[in-house]
């Protein structure tokens, strides 16, 4: 497992407080999500429990490492949660009891929580005592996404570490070392779309959803220009909610130009069909356009058993009729 780059300060910054012996017992990353946070901790606790440490790293082929690769090491106690779902007291309980054990292999025990936001309330008034008086020789990773809010209390007691994400010069500097096919529009058009997480940029980039992407708004410029809008039902038969979102940002990026030209685009590889529609468009009818699309999104996304291919109807004759009015 390798530290991304832009995490290296942060690495750095935590052990050494751990080397010097003041590193606080309960520390809490605080991130957006896919920005690598999972993989800095793991790193910290690997080079924390190894035998033969080289420097700042663990040197990763002692038994203590072999260990916590494979995810058998006693004293590290990770609480994984399923997809929507709390951290209830019992379950809870259950992974810090082993915290007030003795540690077996004579290394720190560590209570790695990637999702600390998701613990019940009775979780938390729970937690929050153990943190009042922490067991001796115990260490807490504590994450979680900056979109949701802990409890002061919880913060208070705790060291906090914000991870951001890569400016845009680094995340496309590292993209191009992962792959050389892709020009840099492409690139910094893959990070907008990945709220800046090169990670998720480069799955995108290697995946088939961005040619899938390519063709869909092909399709969407030939049909603005032929004053057609009919003519894109047909290509939203998979993967509705994405089409739709990618039309979003589209028109979204049509509307920044109304008001700022030199403004960021999220879609720099896409600026001619951007054109196209800032041109065919007064502000109003795209502000009209892109609320009909939002609305479509909010009943496909929240309405099970809904007849997806009426709600498109909407949006797609208005936006037809204002084209064909001019």
């Amino acid at each position: 497992m390798i530290l991304y780059p832009w995490l290296k300060k942060k690495y750095k910054k935590i052990l050494s407080q751990y080397l010097k012996k003041k590193l606080h017992h309960s520390i809490i990353i605080r991130t957006q999500t896919n920005l690598g946070s999972n993989v800095l901790i793991f790193l910290l606790c690997q080079r924390i429990l190894c035998i033969n440490p080289q420097n700042y790293f663990s040197c990763n082929i002692c038994h203590n490492c072999q260990l916590v690769k494979s995810n058998n090491y006693p004293d590290l106690h990770i609480i994984y949660i399923k997809k929507n779902k709390t951290i209830g007291i019992d379950y809870f309980l259950k992974f810090i009891k082993k915290s007030y054990q003795t540690s077996k292999l004579g290394k720190k025990t560590i209570i790695w929580i990637p999702k600390i936001h998701l613990l019940t309330e009775s979780s938390m008034n729970a937690f929050l005592k153990i943190l009042e008086e922490p067991p001796l020789n115990i260490l807490f990773f504590l994450e979680y996404n900056s979109f949701f809010k802990l409890k002061k209390t919880i913060r208070s007691r705790c060291i906090i570490y914000n991870i951001y994400p890569p400016t845009e010069k680094k995340g496309i500097l590292w993209l191009k070392k992962k792959t050389n096919k892709f020009k840099t529009k492409d690139l910094l058009t893959a990070l907008k779309l990945s709220e800046n997480s090169p990670i998720i940029a480069n799955r995108i980039l290697q995946s088939t959803l961005w040619n899938e992407r390519k063709f869909f708004l092909s399709k969407l410029k030939k049909s603005i220009k032929n004053k057609n809008l009919f003519y894109l039902l047909k290509f939203f038969k998979k993967k509705i909610k994405k089409k739709i979102f990618w039309i979003y940002l589209i028109i979204l990026d049509a509307i920044k130009i109304y008001y700022n030209k030199k403004i960021t685009l999220i879609n720099h590889d896409q600026k001619k069909l951007i054109s196209v529609i800032y041109k065919k468009h007064k502000i109003k009818d795209l502000y009209t356009i892109i609320n009909l699309w939002k609305k479509s999104f909010f009943y496909i996304n929240n309405i099970s058993k809904i007849n997806k291919k009426f709600i498109l109807l909407e949006p797609i004759i208005i936006w037809e009729n204002i084209i064909n009015i001019k």
